[in-house]
């Protein structure tokens, strides 16, 4: 897998953080980097305090200190028409 992508963003950001040098510790695997999309529809989406209610919650665990992460809020890209503003779908 060509990673030139990963080394560029790496430069960028002045080398390693204090994290990956201790994932390289632990003899771990970097993550490949997703390097191209394509983009089929964008949504406009609004969420006020009533629409913010209507969303689902999950909890998801700990960060890398064991402190615990915030809740998420979960959206059904499926059933979006109580936020929905506008749409606009690309042809390839």
């Amino acid at each position: 897998m060509n990673r030139t992508f990963q080394k560029w963003h790496s430069e960028l950001k002045g080398g390693l953080s204090a994290y990956e040098k201790e994932r390289r510790a632990r003899t771990e695997v970097s993550p490949y980097r997703k390097t191209k999309a394509g983009l089929a529809e964008l949504l406009f989406l609004r969420f006020d305090k009533a629409a913010v209610g209507r969303l689902g919650c999950m909890n998801q665990g700990r960060n890398s200190n064991g402190a615990p992460r915030p809740p998420k809020y979960m959206l059904d890209l499926e059933d979006v028409d109580g936020f929905l503003v506008d749409r606009i779908t690309f042809t390839k």
